[in-house]
């Protein structure tokens, strides 16, 4: 994100600087190529001399092309060159030749007005004459050896200047403001222009370079790629003010919550955006660059849309999704985040379809032609979406959340760990291993929560006519577990039978009932006071009789495991 910031924190002025230093470089050759119509020079050493246009069949760049490396091989190889026009009395056509070798045809397209074909081919016989001895002489090493003795004058009394003034500024204590800058940035500039001016090599690289942008779908192309940087700067200020002007509720904290923490971001899905528009300048220019740059700011687009899609959606879900589902659900929090997760996934198949396509590559298709591989793909897809959808039903019902003790089908007791987007982990407290449940075979089986339960204790105190033997003692605790264990919601495990006082006489015994609801308690009550008449009945058959004067005493309890 560093490089981002330092991009766009002087955009303007690299713009600026950009531009100049390409109108400088560019403006000779741009002035020399502004001449009408589908032509092509014919250049020596990185100068256009003359143009030629289209024949028949012939394009007037394979016209130059030939000639061009005709001239660049003579230069470089003969030391005598020599032209001539020759006129075909047969064919009536007017040639140049260059040391007895065909060069070129002079055609009547290629003819100024007020011109014959003949004076013609003999202008550009003298332009080709001088042409090439301009290019002889630059390759002398007196030429070179005195021009690189002016260039390294040039760079010396600027390096002096520049020292010396940095000598006068301490001194005077004087600050180098932006003037002496600017100078001194424009001297290299001059430097580096004349270099490429004097020395033919530098010349004709410059050319190479440069002589494609003289044609206006560059300064078109150029002039939207600038204004991409400029644009996608302000897109986030821009995009405030939108919001202000449409006055839309809370637009101003949406927007400092939202959309603030990920400004840059933003510009730089913008700049991707505007680059890729501007590179579809491109494609009637230089094609094959573009089919090489579109896939990749294809890329840049979808993968800028999507970062910025998911940072923002969270956000937002976590801003105001939190705060709206706690007004329904307090515990509502797991459900966003399972929600957030679900709707990522569907916007990075949004992302990676539009990728697909905008490359024109068929994905459905490929999928729908792989056959058996095809309905694999679909099927383990299937089997995602219903975990993923299971996942969120528990979210939504919330039978269980983590902490809880729950009881399987199976009768396994557990207590749940976590709940994962695929399955739920549960330790057994039977053995302490880790169950592993799929979330969408518990959203379809009946769990019991164990958490959730109301537990009641009921104290039953009961007095006997005489001190109890162990044989009495023990059928009386016999009878009590046999009577009230078919009762349904009595937890067997809690039930406790003891004596209450140091007499021998009177028992107290202690069961709990489990139920989520006080209805469902009720009936168990009432159970209860049934089961405790069957259990008079059937000690009156051993001779053993009892009272209950003491009313049921009820105590609510929390559920423990």
């Amino acid at each position: 994100m560093w490089m981002l910031q330092f991009l766009f924190k002087r955009p303007m002025k690299l713009i600026f600087l950009f531009v100049m230093a390409l109108f400088l470089a560019t403006f000779p050759m741009s002035f020399a190529l502004s001449v009408d119509g589908p032509h092509s020079p014919v250049v020596v050493d990185g100068i256009p001399l003359f143009y030629l246009q289209p024949v028949d069949k012939s394009s007037a760049l394979d016209r130059t092309e030939f000639a061009n490396n005709l001239l660049a091989d003579a230069i470089s190889n003969q030391k005598v060159i020599n032209f001539d026009v020759r006129n075909d009395p047969n064919s009536s056509a007017t040639s140049i030749s260059l040391n007895k070798n065909y060069l070129l045809t002079v055609t009547a397209n290629d003819v100024l007005p007020n011109f014959s074909l003949s004076q013609q081919a003999k202008r550009w016989e003298n332009i080709l004459e001088k042409a090439v001895v301009k290019a002889k002489k630059e390759r002398t090493s007196q030429y070179i050896v005195e021009r690189s003795l002016w260039i390294l004058i040039g760079i010396g009394i600027i390096i002096i200047l520049r020292f010396l003034l940095v000598i006068v500024a301490k001194i005077t204590k004087w600050e180098i403001g932006n003037f002496t800058k600017v100078f001194f940035s424009f001297a290299w500039l001059v430097i580096a222009l004349v270099s490429a001016e004097w020395f033919p090599v530098l010349r004709s690289i410059r050319y190479q370079i440069f002589s494609p942008f003289s044609q206006p779908q560059w300064l078109i192309f150029l002039g939207a790629l600038g204004c991409s940087f400029v644009f996608s700067h302000y897109a986030p200020a821009l995009l405030r003010f939108a919001l202000k002007k449409l006055d839309i509720y809370s637009a101003e904290s949406i927007y400092l919550a939202i959309i603030q923490p990920s400004e840059i971001l933003v510009q730089f899905s913008v700049l991707s955006i505007c680059i890729s528009w501007s590179l579809s300048l491109l494609e009637t220019l230089v094609p094959v660059v573009y089919e090489l740059l579109k896939p990749i700011a294809s890329l840049f687009v979808v993968g800028c849309l999507y970062w910025l899609s998911t940072k923002v959606t969270s956000r937002y879900l976590r801003t105001y999704g939190f705060k709206f589902g706690g007004k329904f659900n307090p515990s509502s929090d797991d459900a966003i985040l399972v929600f957030e997760t679900v709707l990522n996934i569907f916007i990075f198949i949004i992302a990676l379809v539009t990728f697909a396509r905008s490359v024109n590559f068929d994905l459905i298709g490929l999928v729908a032609s792989l056959g058996l591989v095809g309905l694999a793909v679909a099927f383990a897809a299937q089997k995602i979406l219903e975990q993923l959808i299971a996942t969120l039903v528990l979210y939504l019902d919330r039978p269980f959340v983590t902490g809880d003790y729950i009881r399987l089908p199976a009768g396994e007791l557990g207590k749940v760990e976590s709940i994962g987007l695929r399955s739920t982990k549960i330790r057994s407290l039977g053995t302490g291993t880790i169950i592993v449940m799929p979330n969408s075979i518990l959203v379809s089986v009946e769990i019991e929560n164990v958490t959730l339960a109301k537990k009641i204790m009921v104290l039953l105190y009961m007095d006997f006519a005489s001190v109890l033997g162990e044989r009495e003692y023990a059928l009386v605790q016999q009878v009590i577990m046999e009577k009230t264990a078919f009762l349904s919601g009595i937890d067997a495990n809690s039930t406790n039978i003891a004596l209450a006082d140091e007499s021998g006489t009177r028992l107290r015994v202690s069961l709990a009932i489990l139920g989520s609801q006080d209805n469902a308690i009720e009936v168990r009550k009432r159970l209860l006071e049934l089961a405790s008449v069957q259990i008079a009945k059937s000690l009156s058959v051993h001779g053993i009789v009892f009272t209950m004067e003491n009313p049921t005493v009820y105590v609510q309890s929390p559920t423990t495991i």
